[in-house]
Formats: structure tokens, C-alpha cells, sequence
């Protein structure tokens, strides 16, 4: 009985002893050890700020979502629950068994942005070691529609491309804080509390009625012509923002897991350059007029339905005789361009390209664009001269087509594009008078007939009930040595007081259905009247 009584009484003393050792020695390490057990540290995220149509149609948005994670200490798991866990979220088979292999001890997230669906799933599984973090992850109801547009964000919500990279700085916003102490259950006592700056919204121009018309339109063509891509642009010509930038193949921005061909995500609209072909002529005809090197009563000898020009020939679809100015653009006379543009100065017609747009970058657009390819006045040959009036020898693209012809249905006025409504976004649109009034009603008279004369190469554009003005064009792709057609339409409804402009492009045509009157300008009538319906409705 002493002996367990003194044995007692030493180890009484050692534990006092121990105590005021550590008391006295170790009273700091007491402390980071109650901080660290009982410090709580946590980031409070920030809302991405919405990106909305004009009409405040939800185009991206945040939505919660969640992470699991792996505790491998505490993790309590069977080969079946492996697998069911892997199934749910689609993973690898085997794949978390790998995981629980090669960790013993730590932490390790398994899969971030998970529904809720696929949370309580695996809830229902009540499997000890499994952890959820509360997160966000970007939506896009639109999907694919407005995708190249709209643009995407990485895993963490920050902007790579289209408008959620242009404004990625107003939009994403900037992060709380909470700082205090934390319970045993690893609950919020008390401490301080930062709130999070959510992101602003950013409003488009466009309008997600007439884009969804734009790019089922789109689609339906390409399939039935075999194209393989192709853009539509509309626009309002009044205030010259645009209601439309479609393009196709495209791509679901939310699930982009299984795209192999990154070629989807290049906003084809403007950023695809191509010789336009016949589109440009009414732009080259106007530059003529102006010129007064030609009557307006002119009449020119197309016979017999080609011309030679410095050991090159170029050709008409068939003898077309004496043509006029205006039937030289209504059937679309490469021979008739060729004559008229042969005896212009060089540096006056190019001078009278660059005011349209061509060769130019589209500034206030914002988005990635590309301004094209115009030669120097130095660099262009006899050939490249005449070539250049009926659309080869120089590239654009579709937003610059439309941006050309939006100064035939603005009167002669060019006027910059947007895209933005926000204060911060958007910008005075640079102005200038590119071709008198009397010019501008010419060259419309000229597409009204090219769209409602019997024997105009757009009499497929037409739109019931309305009145609508046009060109048609068709140029050679050579690409690999393979050959195929790139087929155009640019135009605007109704003519005297235009509400829509549209340019519909198919690239990629190899059938013998390959031109601008025979493929484009339906897919521009079917857009135009449907969107012109919905215009008219108002909001």
C-alpha cells in the first residue's frame, strides 16, 4: 500500500511538474496551438456579374454547385461504393481506387463544380470521409446560341474568351473575408466579416430572340447544302448595334469536355476572313458613279460574256450584251465591273474601299476581330485593280460586310458597330459620310431590283409582304488543293426605312448548289421575316 501510494504521489508531482513547466517554459506554444485549433479563416466568394441580352435575358450566370473531397484518414469505403461513387460523377473507372492507394493521410479534392443532384447521391451513399465545399460555376442557358458571342470562363470563373474576357474585370468582382474563432463542430463563433464585391452585369446589344432565329436558320442550311461553317450578322441600322453574331458548328460553353475540334470556339463572324466576291460590287459601283468618269446612262458592251485583262480572263455566267449600270449589278456582271473599273485611279477606289470599312480593325467592336486584307495603292496590278470591283484580291469579314453595307442603308453615312450597352463599355460610334444621298438612293434602287426583279440574282432573298434590297455573291475557296465555294448575301429590310440588316455566309460549298443567290439569300428571307415579325412586336 506505501509503494502504490508513494508511486501515486510521484506521479502527482510529475503532472504538476508538467504543468508548470508548461505554464511558465511553454506558454506561447499553448497559445498557437488554442489559435490554430480555434482560428477560423474563411473566403467568402464574389458573384461573376450576369451577362444579359438588351432585353435582360439571362445569357451567363453564376449557379452554386459543389467539390468532393477525400479525408483519407477517416475515409471508410468499399470497392462497390468506389464504383458507384465513380459512376455518378463520370470519372475514370478506377480512378478513385488509385486515389485511396496512393494517399494515406491528407486532403485531395476529387471533382469541383458537381450538382446538387450528384451531391445527394452520394449522400445517400453515407460514406464516413467524404467532404463537400459549397462553390460556383458559370451557366449558360443560351448554350451553343450565343456562345462565341457571350464567350467562356476557366474552372475558377475568370473570362478566356468573348465578352466574359473582354470585361472580365468589371464582371468577377472581388473576393470577402471572414476572420474569428471557430467551435469544436467547426462552426462560426464570432470574428469579422469582410463581404464579398459581387461583379456587375454587362448588357449586350444583341437579342437573344433574333440571335436564336439567326443560328437555327444557320444550321438547318448548313446541313441541307453541305456547307461546312458558316455566320450570320443582323444589325439595326438606325443605331448600328448589333441584334445578332451567329456562327456554326458551335458549342455548349457549359460542357465543354468532349470537343476535340477547337476550331468551334473561333467566333467565325469576325474573325474569318474571305475574298467576298459579288457583295462588293455595289460598294465598287458607287465609287464609279462618284467619280464622274461614267454616266449614270452609261451603257456597257458585255459581249461575249468574258474579258481578257492582263493575260487573265474572267467570265460571266453567260453573254449578257449591253448592260446598264443597274443591270450590271442586278445580274451581277463581272465583265461589265471589269470595263468601268479599268480606266478608275487606283488610289481614288481603294481610298473609297478603306471609307466602307475594308482593310480596316472594327475598334469599337471590342471582341477579337480581324479588319481584313486591302493592298497598298503601290501593290495592286492592272488585274488586282479590276479583280478588287467584282470582290478578289482583298478579304473581309461578315461583321465588316454588314458594316459596309449599313452605309447604303444609313444614306451614305458609315457608322461603327456596338456591342455593349453598358456606360463603361461603350463608346461614341466614329461617324462620316462615305457617299452622298443621291449615290446612296442609286446603288438602292440598284439591290431593291437585284432582290424583286424576275431576273435579279437575289430573287430568293425576297420576304413576304415587305420590300428588301441585296446582294448576292460566290467566290473560290482554294484550300489544299481542294476547291469549294464560299456563298454571301448582304441586305436590309424594308428598303426606304431599313429596321434589319442582315449578311448570311456559307463556307465550304462543293455541290453545284454553291452560289450566293441559290443558298444564301433564302436563309437571309427566313431570318428577316421572322425577325421583322418580332421587331414589329416590340419587347
Amino acid at each position: 500500500m506505501l509503494f502504490i501510494r508513494v508511486l501515486f504521489l510521484i506521479g502527482f508531482l510529475f503532472l504538476v511538474g508538467r504543468l508548470i513547466y508548461l505554464q511558465v517554459y511553454q506558454d506561447s506554444f499553448l497559445d498557437d496551438q488554442v489559435i490554430l485549433r480555434s482560428h477560423a479563416e474563411y473566403s467568402l466568394l464574389a458573384n461573376r456579374g450576369k451577362i444579359l441580352d438588351r432585353n435582360s435575358n439571362v445569357l451567363a450566370l453564376d449557379v452554386r454547385s459543389y467539390s468532393i473531397g477525400l479525408d483519407f484518414k477517416n475515409i471508410q469505403i468499399d470497392s462497390v461504393q468506389v464504383k458507384a461513387i465513380e459512376e455518378i460523377l463520370d470519372k475514370t473507372q478506377g480512378s478513385i481506387s488509385e486515389l485511396l492507394i496512393k494517399k494515406n493521410t491528407g486532403y485531395k479534392e476529387v471533382k469541383r463544380h458537381i450538382s446538387a443532384l450528384q451531391k445527394s447521391q452520394i449522400d445517400a451513399l453515407a460514406i464516413p470521409g467524404i467532404f463537400f465545399r459549397q462553390t460556383l460555376r458559370r451557366s449558360y442557358p443560351q448554350k451553343e446560341i450565343s456562345s462565341h458571342v457571350v464567350g467562356i470562363t476557366d474552372i475558377d470563373r475568370n473570362g478566356l474568351q468573348g465578352a466574359e474576357l473582354v470585361f472580365n474585370s468589371i464582371l468577377q468582382g472581388s473576393r470577402g473575408m471572414f476572420i474569428g474563432t471557430k467551435s469544436s463542430g467547426n462552426k462560426k463563433i464570432e470574428g469579422t466579416r469582410t463581404e464579398p464585391k459581387h461583379g456587375q452585369d454587362l448588357f449586350l446589344t444583341i437579342d437573344i430572340r433574333l440571335q436564336s432565329i439567326a443560328f437555327e436558320e444557320l444550321q438547318k442550311a448548313i446541313k441541307e447544302t453541305g456547307a461546312s461553317s458558316g455566320s450570320v450578322v443582323l444589325i439595326d441600322p438606325k443605331s448600328s448595334e448589333i441584334l445578332a453574331l451567329s456562327n456554326y458548328p458551335s458549342f455548349d460553353p457549359s460542357d465543354r469536355r468532349n470537343i476535340t475540334d477547337h476550331s468551334v470556339f473561333r467566333n467565325r463572324s469576325t474573325i474569318d476572313v474571305f475574298e467576298p466576291g459579288s457583295v462588293l460590287k455595289p460598294i465598287a459601283m458607287s465609287a464609279i458613279i462618284e467619280s464622274n468618269l461614267v454616266s449614270l446612262t452609261e451603257k456597257i458592251d458585255t459581249s461575249p460574256g468574258w474579258i481578257e485583262v492582263s493575260g487573265y480572263r474572267t467570265s460571266d455566267f453567260k453573254d449578257y450584251g449591253i448592260l446598264s449600270l443597274e443591270e450590271i449589278i442586278l445580274l451581277s456582271s463581272n465583265v461589265g465591273m471589269v470595263k468601268l473599273c479599268r480606266d478608275q485611279d487606283i488610289s481614288y477606289l481603294r481610298e473609297y474601299f478603306t471609307k466602307f470599312g475594308i482593310g480596316r480593325y472594327p475598334v469599337n467592336l471590342l471582341i477579337p476581330a480581324r479588319e481584313g486584307f486591302l493592298p497598298l495603292a503601290t501593290e495592286f496590278t492592272l488585274r488586282d485593280k479590276v479583280s478588287s470591283c467584282y470582290g478578289y484580291g482583298l478579304s473581309m469579314s461578315a461583321i465588316q460586310i454588314a458594316q459596309a453595307y449599313s452605309v447604303f442603308a444609313n444614306n451614305g453615312v458609315y457608322k461603327e458597330f456596338s456591342l455593349f450597352l453598358n456606360d463603361e463599355a461603350s463608346v461614341q460610334p466614329y461617324e462620316e459620310r462615305v457617299i452622298q444621298i443621291d449615290t446612296a438612293d442609286i446603288i438602292k434602287e440598284m439591290l431593291f431590283k437585284t432582290v424583286h426583279s424576275s431576273n435579279g440574282t437575289a430573287r430568293n432573298a425576297r420576304i413576304k409582304g415587305r420590300t428588301a434590297a441585296g446582294k448576292t455573291g460566290t467566290a473560290i475557296e482554294h484550300k489544299s488543293d481542294t476547291l469549294s465555294y464560299t456563298a454571301t448575301f448582304a441586305g436590309f429590310s424594308p428598303v426606304k426605312n431599313p429596321r434589319l440588316l442582315a449578311v448570311v455566309v456559307l463556307h465550304g460549298l462543293k455541290g453545284d448548289d454553291h452560289s450566293g443567290g441559290r443558298v444564301a439569300a433564302p436563309v437571309f428571307s427566313k431570318i428577316a421575316s421572322q425577325s421583322l415579325h418580332i421587331l414589329e412586336m416590340g419587347n
